[in-house]
C-alpha cells in the first residue's frame, strides 16, 4: 500500500476531524501541594450524535463518569471547560467554545457486564449553532441504521491521547492537544481469557509497531468503519472507544448502532412518559 505523504496525511486528519470534538477542562486540587503552579489540564474525546431532534456530545460512560466525580468534588475547584472544534477541514475559528461543565446535563452509562459504555451532554442550541458553523458533523440515524449490512474493508480510530494532551495550562493559560488518527485490525472474537459482556463489543487490534505508548485519553472517540466502492470510499462511525488491553495490543469500543438505538428509546419514552 502507498505511504501518504505527511501533506495528504495532515489534510486527511482535518476531514476526520469534523467528527471529532474535545471537552477541555482546566482545573486545581484545593489541598494540591503545587501551590505557585499553573491550572491542571484534561481533554476527553467524543463527537456529536443528533438524538431524538437534540443534539449531544457523544463520549464514552466512564468519561462523563469521571467528569460527574470532578465537578462535583469538594476539593476540586473547576476553572473552565470548553468545546474543542477547531480541527476540522471547514472549521472558521480557531478559538475554543466556552462551556458550562459545572450545569450541564449528563446521562451516561458504564457497565462491563453489558458491555455498555456511553454517554451524552445535552448541548444548548447556541453550542450547536456554533459547532455546525466551524464544520462540526453530528452523527444522524442515516450512519447507523444499516450498518449491519454492510461489509466493512478496514477500520480506523480517532481521538485525543493522553500522552500528546499538556497536563497544566501554559503561562498564558492555555492547554494543548493533538489529535491522532490510525487504523486497526478488527477481530472476530476477544481473546478467549476475556469475560463475556451481554451485548457485543467491537474487538480490534492495534500495530505494536505503531509510535504511540497508550490509547489513554482516546475513550469515547470514534471508531470509523471504511468501504471501498469502486472509486468511492464511504465511512461510517461504528464504535467509540472503550478500553484497551496495553500488554495484547486490543482496544474494545461499544457499539454505535447498538448505544444510539438505546438512546433514540430512551428519549422518546421520556417524551411519552
Amino acid at each position: 500500500m502507498m505511504e501518504l505523504s505527511e501533506d495528504r496525511r495532515l489534510k486527511m486528519l482535518e476531514f476526520f476531524c469534523q467528527h471529532l470534538i474535545g471537552l477541555g477542562v482546566t482545573y486545581r486540587h484545593k489541598n494540591a501541594d503545587d501551590p505557585g503552579m499553573t491550572a491542571r489540564f484534561s481533554v476527553s474525546s467524543g463527537t456529536l450524535i443528533s438524538v431524538h431532534g437534540s443534539i449531544c456530545f457523544l463520549t464514552a460512560g466512564h468519561v462523563l463518569k469521571a467528569l460527574d466525580e470532578l465537578r462535583s468534588h469538594d476539593q476540586v475547584e473547576i476553572e473552565s471547560a470548553v468545546l474543542v472544534d477547531t480541527l476540522g477541514w471547514k472549521r472558521v475559528s480557531n478559538v475554543p467554545i466556552p462551556f458550562d461543565l459545572k450545569n450541564a446535563r449528563l446521562f451516561f452509562i458504564d457497565d462491563e457486564e453489558d458491555g455498555l459504555d456511553f454517554g451524552v451532554i445535552l448541548l444548548e442550541a447556541h453550542h450547536v449553532g456554533l459547532l455546525a458553523k466551524n464544520g462540526v458533523i453530528a452523527l444522524s440515524k442515516e450512519n447507523w441504521n444499516r450498518q449491519h449490512a454492510i461489509r466493512f474493508d478496514g477500520f480506523a480510530m480517532l481521538g485525543f491521547p493522553e500522552e500528546f494532551t499538556s497536563q497544566r495550562v501554559s503561562a498564558s493559560g492555555d492547554g494543548t492537544l493533538s489529535p491522532v488518527m490510525f487504523g486497526i485490525k478488527r477481530l472476530e472474537a476477544p481473546p478467549s481469557d476475556r469475560a463475556p459482556t451481554r451485548y457485543p463489543q467491537f474487538v480490534g487490534h492495534i500495530n505494536p509497531e505503531l509510535p504511540l505508548k497508550s490509547v489513554e485519553g482516546m475513550s469515547g472517540g470514534p471508531i470509523f468503519g471504511f468501504r471501498q466502492d469502486g472509486h468511492e470510499l464511504r465511512y461510517w462511525v461504528v464504535a467509540l472507544q472503550s478500553s484497551w488491553d496495553r500488554q495484547k495490543r486490543i482496544t474494545y469500543g461499544c457499539d454505535l448502532p447498538l448505544a444510539a438505538s438505546l438512546m433514540t428509546e430512551w428519549a422518546s419514552d421520556a417524551v411519552s412518559a
